[in-house]
C-alpha cells in the first residue's frame, strides 16, 4: 500500500478491521479515562477541544456501535486487547459487551446555511436542531443495522413522562423510528436545498412540527443474537467549528440541559472559541443564566496544559505505538520485521568535519588567550567536561570542544574585570563554580548546529517532541523519514537506518515546508510574530556563555499583563488565538519564576525545527505586551 504516514490514514479506512489495526489506545487513556472514572463523560455535555490533527475524529469513530462490535468480535486477537482494556476503563465496554450506541454526525454539511435564512433566530435554530436530531436517529439505526441486527429487533426505552413526544417521534419500534426520522429529514432538507427559501407560512408542517427524540429516548434495547442489550445512546457532533458562532452557542446551550439522557459530545477546534476563551480559559466567566459550566459541561482539551511532562511522555508512547502500527502496513518494512520507527533512526550524532573541528579548536585556543585562562585552569575545565561526557549517551571531540568553549565564556563572565595594568597571567577565581551539565551540553549542541552544521535533531524522542503532541504533525514529519528509509532499502540496497545528519536535514526541510504551507486565518501575521519571537530567542541561544542552556524558546509576559491582552489589544489577541489554534504557539500560564507569575508564549515544535532552536522546555525571554505589538508592526 502507499505510505500511510503521508495522509491521515484512519479517515480513508472504511473497513473497521483495517481502522482498528492502526489505532492506538493511548489518547483514550490520556484524555477520556479520567472523566469516565469521575462519571463526567456520558451524563452531561462533553466539549472536546483540540487543534487540527489532534485525533478528535479518530477517537470519535472508536465509540461508534459498529466499531465496538467489530472490536469485540475479534477480542481473541492479542493486538486488540489494549484497545479493549482502555475502552473498558472508559466505560464503553463492560463484561465484554458494548454499553453505548454511538453515532457520529459531521457538521461540515449544510448546517451553516441555516444561518443565512431570512427567518427569526429561534426558527432557524429550531430547524437546525430538528434536522440534527433526525439525522442522529438515522445514524444510530444505521450503526445497529451495519452490525447485523435487523430493525425489527430494535426498540427504544422511552422516558415514562413523554407520551406525547413519543408519538411525535414514531413510537418505540425501530422501523417506525426510521420512517419518522426520514420524514423529518426530508421535510427540512427541502427547505435548506431550495434556491429561494420559502416564506415562513409556507414551511412544511412536518418540518415545523415538534420532533424531540433526545427528550424521549433513554436507551436502546437490542436483541443481538441470544442476548438482549440495553445501550445508552451517544451522539458525537464533529467539526462544530463549521457552524456560525451564534449557532454553536445555541447548540451548546440546548445540549447542556440536564434532563437529557442521551450522552452527547461536541468536537470542535479552538477556532470556534473567542480569543479570551483560548488565551485565558475564561469559560467560567461567560456562563449564561441557569447554566453552571463546571456542573453541566465537561471540557476535554487535547493539547498541552497542566502536567506537561506527563503529557509529553504519554504522547511519545502514543506516537511510537502509532508509528509501529503504520509501519506494519508497509510491506517493505513488514517483510523485514521492522515494526519500530525508533529502530530506523540512529541516535548517534555525527561529528563535524575535520576541517571545521580544527577551526573550532583554534577558536577555543583564541578564547583562552583572550580571557587570560591559564593552562592549569583549562585542564580543570577539560576534566569537568570529560567527567560529564563519561556518563552521557552522546560525546565526541566536537561536543567536548563546544562545551569547553561555553565554560570559557562563563568563566569570563564570572571573574572581576581586569584593569589595564593587571597581570594577564593572574588566574582569578570565578564568583561561582563552573560545572559541566546538561544545560552546557545542550547549549554547545545548538552552537555547533548553527556554526558547524553538527546534527541536532535526530532520534525517535526528538521526532515526537517536535510534533507538539499533535498526531497529524507527527505523521507529516515522520513521513519524510520513512520515505527516505524505504528508498534506502529498495533502490540502494542499504541498511534501513537513517544517520543523524540525514534525519536533521530532512526534519528541518519538512518543517520549513510546513510553515510555508500555512493557510489558516491570520497566518501571515502569525508567521510575522513567530519569526520575530524566534529571531530574539535564537540570538539569546547563540550567546557564547549559553546562559539559558540550550537557549530560549518563548517570550514570558507577566500574567496580569497577559490577562489584559483581549481587552487592551484585541487584534493581537486574535493573532495569538489562531497561532495557538494551529500549533504555532503553546501557552503556558501561571509559570512561577523570580517570585512572579508569567504566561509563556512558546514556539511550536515545527517552528523550533525551522529556526534551529532547542526542544527543551523552560528557557524564555522576559518581555512586555508592547514587544509583541512591535513584532506585529502595529502602531
Amino acid at each position: 500500500m502507499a505510505n500511510p504516514f503521508e495522509k491521515r490514514a484512519t479517515e480513508y479506512l472504511r473497513d473497521d478491521e483495517a481502522f482498528l489495526a492502526v489505532v492506538t489506545p493511548e489518547p483514550l487513556a490520556t484524555f477520556f479515562q479520567k472523566p469516565a472514572k469521575e462519571e463526567r463523560l456520558y451524563d452531561r455535555l462533553a466539549m472536546i477541544i483540540g487543534t487540527p490533527g489532534s485525533g478528535k475524529t479518530t477517537l470519535a469513530r472508536l465509540f461508534q456501535y459498529t466499531t465496538l462490535r467489530t472490536l469485540l468480535r475479534n477480542r481473541g486477537m492479542t493486538s486488540y486487547k489494549p484497545l479493549i482494556d482502555t475502552l473498558t476503563a472508559c466505560g464503553a465496554i463492560v463484561d465484554e459487551r458494548p454499553t453505548l450506541v454511538g453515532g457520529r454526525l459531521p457538521l461540515e454539511a449544510e448546517y451553516r446555511e441555516f444561518w443565512e435564512f431570512p427567518y427569526p433566530n429561534d426558527l432557524k435554530t429550531g430547524l437546525m436542531i430538528a434536522l440534527l436530531q433526525a439525522r442522529t436517529v438515522l445514524a444510530w439505526l444505521r450503526n445497529i443495522q451495519a452490525s447485523g441486527v435487523p430493525l425489527e429487533r430494535v426498540e427504544i426505552v422511552p422516558r415514562s413522562d413523554a407520551d406525547a413526544a413519543l408519538t411525535a417521534i414514531g413510537g418505540t419500534a425501530g422501523p417506525a423510528l426510521l420512517v419518522r426520522a426520514r420524514e423529518v429529514e426530508f421535510a427540512i432538507y427541502q427547505i435548506s436545498a431550495a434556491l429561494v427559501p420559502p416564506d415562513v407560512e409556507d414551511i412544511d408542517r412536518e418540518a415545523a412540527a415538534v420532533y424531540r427524540p433526545f427528550d424521549v429516548i433513554e436507551a436502546f434495547r437490542i436483541a443481538d443474537g441470544e442476548e438482549v442489550l440495553e445501550l445508552r445512546p451517544l451522539v458525537i457532533f464533529d467539526d462544530a467549528h463549521s457552524l456560525h458562532p451564534t449557532q454553536l452557542a445555541a447548540l451548546r446551550r440546548w445540549l447542556a440541559r440536564r434532563e437529557l439522557k442521551v450522552a452527547r459530545w461536541v468536537l470542535t477546534r479552538l477556532d470556534a472559541l473567542t480569543p479570551g476563551d483560548v488565551l485565558l480559559d475564561r469559560a467560567a466567566d461567560t456562563e449564561e443564566p441557569g447554566l453552571k459550566q463546571a456542573r453541566e459541561i465537561t471540557d476535554i482539551w487535547m493539547q498541552s496544559g497542566e502536567e506537561r511532562g506527563n503529557q509529553r511522555r504519554a504522547f511519545r508512547k502514543m506516537a511510537k505505538d502509532m508509528a509501529g502500527r503504520y509501519l506494519s502496513q508497509m510491506e517493505v518494512f513488514n517483510r523485514r520485521r521492522l515494526h519500530s520507527l525508533g529502530d530506523l533512526l540512529s541516535t548517534s550524532s555525527e561529528v563535524v568535519a575535520l576541517g571545521k573541528r580544527a577551526k573550532l579548536a583554534e577558536h577555543v585556543d583564541a578564547l583562552q588567550r583572550r580571557y587570560g585562562v591559564s593552562a592549569e585552569r583549562r585542564r580543570s575545565l577539560e576534566k569537568e567536561v570529560d567527567n560529564y561526557l563519561a556518563t552521557a549517551e552522546e560525546n565526541g571531540d566536537d561536543l567536548r570542544l563546544g562545551m569547553l568553549e561555553v565554560l570559557l565564556e562563563r568563566y569570563a563572565k564570572r571573574i572581576p574585570q581586569r584593569g589595564l595594568f593587571d597581570d594577564a597571567d593572574d588566574d582569578a577565581e570565578p564568583s561561582r563554580p563552573l560545572t559541566a551539565d546538561a544545560g552546557v551540553a545542550d547549549g554547545a549542541r545548538i552552537h555547533l548546529l548553527h556554526r558547524y552544521d553538527r546534527p541536532y535533531f535526530f532520534g525517535i524522542d526528538t521526532l515526537c517532541d517536535a510534533s507538539s503532541e499533535n498526531a497529524e504533525q507527527f505523521l507529516q514529519l515522520a513521513a519524510r523519514l520513512v520515505l527516505q528509509s524505504e528508498t534506502q532499502l529498495i533502490r540502494r540496497g542499504k541498511d534501513a537506518m537513517l544517520a543523524s545528519g540525514v534525519q536533521n536535514k530532512l526534519l528541518r526541510e519538512r518543517a520549513s515546508e510546513m510553515v510555508r504551507e500555512w493557510d489558516f486565518p491570520q497566518f501571515q501575521l502569525v508567521r510575522r510574530l513567530a519569526d520575530g519571537l524566534a529571531a530574539e530567542c535564537l540570538a539569546k541561544s547563540l550567546e557564547g556563555n549559553a546562559s539559558l542552556g540550550g537557549g530560549a524558546t518563548a517570550f514570558g509576559i507577566l500574567q496580569e499583563e497577559f490577562d489584559a491582552i483581549p481587552e487592551t489589544h484585541p487584534h493581537l489577541a486574535r493573532v495569538l488565538k489562531f497561532g495557538v489554534a494551529y500549533n504555532a504557539f503553546v501557552l503556558v500560564p501561571n509559570h512561577g519564576t523570580k517570585k512572579r507569575l508569567w504566561c509563556k508564549i512558546e514556539l511550536g515544535g515545527v517552528l523550533l525545527l525551522h529556526h534551529g532552536l532547542t526542544l527543551r522546555r523552560g528557557g524564555f525571554l522576559e518581555r512586555r505586551t508592547d514587544d509583541l505589538v512591535r513584532l506585529l508592526g502595529e502602531a
